[in-house]
């Protein structure tokens, strides 16, 4: 199976995850739009406010939705980036997973980067230079995390990452931050960069590409159609 295939299945597996959404399952007795209208008309507090239309049920489960969307979106890269990192290095997942352990809040807690190289554990001499040349001194590696945007100002899951980078550091592992998206909230981007040296949009991309010798974005826009029909399966839920 080609590299090709293998990204595509891995697509084809995320995005069918998010078919599986349902936003009306945690309401009792509601199944569809209709049903989640006349539970509006019943409730005390919304019902003298005219909810009960569609507009408002696709923003209110839309949101639902498009949380989920991200989430999975967020998973993708990251199966993506792993596999990508699979193919070109040779490593089993196990070796890339790399786990340390941090501590927040006086709490101990393990974390797992989404890949992770050393740069004298690479016997290919090519690849291992070309890791190298990605590299600031002095460290002997990278360990990256992927993110496919920052949209909530989620501060536990930022201070963990904060946290994860400093990790990275204490065993000379240079903590490399692929942010997907240019639409990222301002605020968590600035922090980490202040920690992590931290790609965005398409400056990630190209990362991906010079480390993996695999152009990504070029892969996923000649899928588009390919994605785009499983999105409209997507959307066609609200």
């Amino acid at each position: 199976m080609t590299i090709e295939e293998r990204l595509k299945l891995i697509l084809s597996a995320n995005l069918n995850k998010i078919t599986e959404f349902d936003g009306f399952k945690k309401y009792d007795g509601v199944e569809d739009s209709e049903d989640f209208q006349a539970m509006m008309r019943e409730d005390p507090a919304f019902a003298p406010f005219s909810l009960d239309r569609e507009k408002y049920v696709v923003a209110r489960i839309g949101g639902n939705l498009v949380t989920s969307i991200h989430r999975k979106l967020g998973d993708l890269y990251e199966d993506i980036l792993l596999e990508l990192l699979i193919y070109r290095f040779g490593f089993s997942k196990e070796y890339l997973k790399f786990s340390l352990k941090i501590v927040i809040d006086g709490i101990e807690q393990v974390r797992t980067t989404d890949g992770r190289l050393v740069i004298d554990e690479i016997e290919d001499s090519t690849l291992r230079e070309k890791v190298s040349s990605l590299v600031e001194d002095p460290y002997i590696g990278l360990g990256i995390e992927i993110r496919s945007c920052y949209q909530i100002g989620d501060s536990k899951r930022i201070q963990a990452d904060d946290h994860m980078a400093t990790a990275l550091k204490a065993i000379d592992i240079e903590p490399k931050m692929l942010v997907m998206c240019t639409t990222s909230l301002v605020q968590p981007v600035r922090r980490l960069a202040k920690n992590w040296t931290l790609y965005e949009g398409s400056d990630s991309f190209t990362f991906i590409s010079d480390l993996t010798d695999f152009a990504l974005f070029d892969f996923l826009m000649d899928n588009r159609d390919f994605i785009r029909s499983q999105m409209d399966e997507v959307f066609d839920m609200l």
